[in-house]
This record gives C-alpha cells, structure tokens and sequence, in this order.
C-alpha cells in the first residue's frame, strides 16, 4: 500500500540499502490521480522520469544496475494520470524470457575485484559458445539513464549505448500510452558508437549534439544528430586509461566545452587494491577541452587545465563573456572507485564557477558554495548563453535530494529554497509558462519518493512555493533524470 513512512537512515555500510532504492514490479496504465492544492491550469504535457529497476536480485546493488523503468505522468485539463513501464530494450526482452540477469553490472565492475575479472571471462565465454546472447557493448544498454525528445520521436538514454526509439501511441480517451517496446536506433546503420545520457538540443536547428565515450578502445566521440535522422560523427580525442565519464558539457552557438575530469577508466583496477575499473587519479588535473561544433576527424581540441584534480557529473550552465568562457558546476575534489552516486559513501561537493580565458588559455575558479548540491536544473532554453538562476539539488542529506536551493548565478548568492520535507527527489525540472518573459516564470516538478510512497511535486519556481502535490499509486524507486514535454511535442509524437 501507497502508506506514508519515515525515511530510513542512511547507512554507510550498504550504500543502496534504503528502501528507496528497492524495485517494484507492477506496470500501470492511466491511472487517474488525486490533486492536493491547485494544479496550475496551464500544465499541459508529461513529466517523465526514467531510472533503473532490477527485474531479479543482485548479489551486490547499484543505482545504475537493473532494467530501466519509464514513470510518466501526464497533464491534461487540470486532471493527471500515471503509467510506468519496463523499457525493453533487447537485453532486458532477454532478461524478462530468461527469468533471470545473468549480465554483470557497475556494482560487479566497481567493486568485485578478481571475482568479477572471472566472471567477465566466464561471460564472454558463455556468448561465444552462444550460452548467452551475442550484444555488441552499445547493443547492451539498459537505457535507464535519461529521455530525449528529438524530430517527433522520444528515446531512452544510456550513454554507453544506442539510444533505444520507443514505440508511442494514444489511448482510447487520447492520453499518451507506452508499452515500453521500441528498437535500438542506429540511424540506418549510420551510428556505431555510444551514444550521450546528455545530449544538447539546439532550438533554432533542431540538431542534437552528442558526446559518446567507448570506454574499453578509449575513443571519445562527437556525433551531430540532424532532423531528419542524417547523423555525423567524429574522434574528439583518443587514449588510455580513458575518462570513465564525460557525463555532461555546454553547446554554445560555436563550440562545445567538456570536461576531462581525474575519474578513470581501468580494466587491470579489478585485480588491484579497489578491486574497481574506476580509479580516482590525483596526478590527472580536471581540464576543459574546447571543439568546434563541426568538428570533423583530425581536428584539434583546446584544453584549459585547472590546478586541481576533480570530477564533475553535472554542468548547470556554461557561457562566452568578456572574452571568456564560464562554467558552472558542482565538482567533486575526490571520487570512490565504488561510484557511489547518490548514497550515502558519496563525498562532499562544491559549487564552482570557472573562467576559460580565451585569449591566455589560464583558467580562474571561484567555489560559490561549500555544500552538497547536485544535478543542477535550469531553464533549458537558456543552455549555453547567460543564465540568472540554476536550481540546485540539496543532497547533503546523504541519500538522494532533500530539497532544492535556487541559487542567483547574476548575484552569487541564494534566491530561496523549497524543502522536500519528508520524502527525497531526484532531479527539479523546470517548466516555463507558455508566455512568460521572465527566467523563473514557470514551476519546478520533480519526483519525491522514500521507498513506501511516491507523489509528484509542482512548485512555483519564482517564489519557490509548493503549488500541489500528487500522489502516485504506488512507490517509485529512486531514478534519474527526468523530460518535460509540452503537449505540442507530445501531439508531435503521435504519426498515425
């Protein structure tokens, strides 16, 4: 039962053991929701948070391991409806026909040492002798990071995969319907690589620009997604040990600026001290590499180094100004080889903004706040030019956010805070009103979960007050990040 409860302490011990992260097994389809408060008329799309959620027990537990599971919430005529479905990609139609997950995951990877070194031997084996399906790595893909909205289609993200197309369609009384089947989408065999958990959209062009790793040859990848489905890919840069992320980056009207953080990628970690293929790597100082947006094969990347090792996950924005260009971000001064995201075993991390200068190539940093705050949500319509407020995830809780601090990048300085209170959220989305002129003119949505109940938080972004709260019919596990689509898009994906 959908029942209030406290929120479980966090445990050092089993970084994932909160109840929050426990799966659930039930798919629903449109099911109507009750709204406590005054859901904002103008609210007229679907919310969609993906997130992972293990069909069969692990031995050890991750919050990137386990089939992913899409949770959509649609608005429609001040009324809300819920549905969630398993993506099924082509690993999980196995996992499901199989009963069982015989795939190693990024808990294995990250901390099973030698035992999982055996079992990775053992695995590739088992598909050689045709035990085990014969996936290539990006065919393998879970997609249980992040949703993308590009040219009348809507896809699941992992960026150490394809991006997989759903299939979408309507019901009977118009609302939006998935199934959760789809296929991995190549573009007619023009995508070979990886592709990004973050994409950037440019509004004018409706191209998407997508930095993909491949982890074991090393190779970064740029690849320029079109309207229309033409897709052009290039090398960024090459080499061992790899970044084990490029997570997230700026496109800007002329370049695309990433980091190139401290956090490695090993194989030979497995049978080392932290029995991991991550490795912190103190003597790599986090820098910033600088391309062109139409980069090609050969083309040189600038780098800007700091004077500081670091990892960052997430960027809140990124501009060219006074012959510079600035980031801002939370960046991590260490990093577990475990890869704790959003547990308890996570460090500490600092808000930053950094100045590229584009004439001397220096780089200046300035930490704006000494807190935990994490995956930064601003108004996406803004990415790449200047920006007044970012919302800031408040995870100093330990576990997850506990509430979300909206920060005046202009002023430095704090614009007001919206308490989760009891539950924990994941990611605030901001939702612009249809006219508004003003940057904050809209509502923050985010998910909140603790494991025994879900609802749906709606909030007033100027003011930073709760509008309504909507509970969901069931608990949500913890996730990821999370879509806003406008029922113009959602109307857009509908071709029959």
């Amino acid at each position: 039962m959908n029942v209030a409860a406290k929120i479980a302490s966090p445990s050092r011990a089993a970084p994932y053991g909160h109840p929050g992260f426990d799966p659930i097994s039930r798919e629903m389809c449109g099911v109507d929701l009750v709204v406590e408060g005054e859901l904002p008329a103008e609210l007229d799309g679907v919310f969609l948070r993906n997130g992972t959620n293990a069909l069969f027990p692990a031995r050890r537990r991750h919050m990137f391991d386990g089939e992913a599971m899409l949770h959509m919430i649609e608005f429609r005529g001040g009324k809300a409806r819920y549905s969630n479905t398993l993506v099924r990609t082509p690993r999980t139609r196995y996992v499901e026909q199989a009963g069982r997950n015989p795939f190693l995951g990024i808990a294995e990877m990250t901390s099973g040492g030698k035992s999982a070194l055996l079992a990775l031997m053992i695995e590739r084996v088992k598909v050689r002798f045709g035990l085990l399906p014969r996936f290539t790595p990006i065919e393998a893909g879970n997609n249980g990071t992040a949703v993308l909205h590009h040219d009348r289609s809507l896809y699941c993200l992992q960026e150490t995969a394809l991006p997989f197309r759903l299939d979408v369609a309507r019901d009977d009384d118009g609302w939006l319907a998935l199934n959760g089947q789809g296929r991995n989408e190549t573009f007619k065999g023009r995508l070979a690589c990886p592709f990004s958990a973050h994409p950037k959209s440019d509004e004018r062009t409706g191209a998407v620009y997508s930095i993909g790793q491949d982890f074991v040859s090393g190779t970064t990848h740029l690849s320029v997604l079109e309207k229309g489905g033409a897709i052009h890919t290039s090398t960024i840069m090459q080499g061992k040990p790899a970044a084990f992320f490029v997570h997230d980056y700026i496109l800007t009207d002329t370049h695309i600026i990433f980091p190139d953080t401290s956090l490695r990628f090993n194989p030979a970690g497995l049978a080392g001290p932290d029995a991991s293929v991550a490795t912190f790597d103190r003597s790599h100082n986090l820098r910033f590499g600088m391309i062109a947006r139409d980069h090609r094969d050969g083309d040189p990347v600038r780098w800007f180094e700091t004077s500081a090792p670091g990892h960052i996950w997430h960027i809140a924005n990124g501009w060219q100004a006074d012959g510079a260009i600035h980031i801002y971000a939370p960046v991590f001064a260490d990093y577990p080889a475990t890869m704790p995201i959003h547990s308890p075993q996570e460090p500490h991390s600092r808000f930053v903004h950094w100045r590229l200068d584009l004439a001397s190539g220096a780089v200046s940093e300035r930490v704006l706040l000494n807190h935990h705050y994490e995956r930064p949500g601003i108004d996406w319509r803004r990415h790449g030019v200047a920006s007044r407020y970012a919302w800031l995830l408040d995870e100093s809780g330990g576990v997850m956010g506990k509430g979300v601090l909206k920060y005046d990048l202009f002023n430095e300085s704090g614009a007001g805070y919206l308490d989760y209170g009891d539950l924990l959220g994941g990611e605030p989305v901001f939702v612009p009103r249809k006219h508004g002129t003003l940057e904050d003119d809209g509502w923050l949505i985010d998910l909140l979960a603790d494991g025994t109940r879900a609802e749906i938080l709606v909030a007033d972004a100027a003011t930073m007050t709760p509008q309504c709260r909507i509970a969901l019919p069931q608990p949500v596990p913890f996730g990821v990040h999370a879509l806003w689509l406008d029922r113009t898009a959602t109307d857009a994906l509908i071709t029959d």
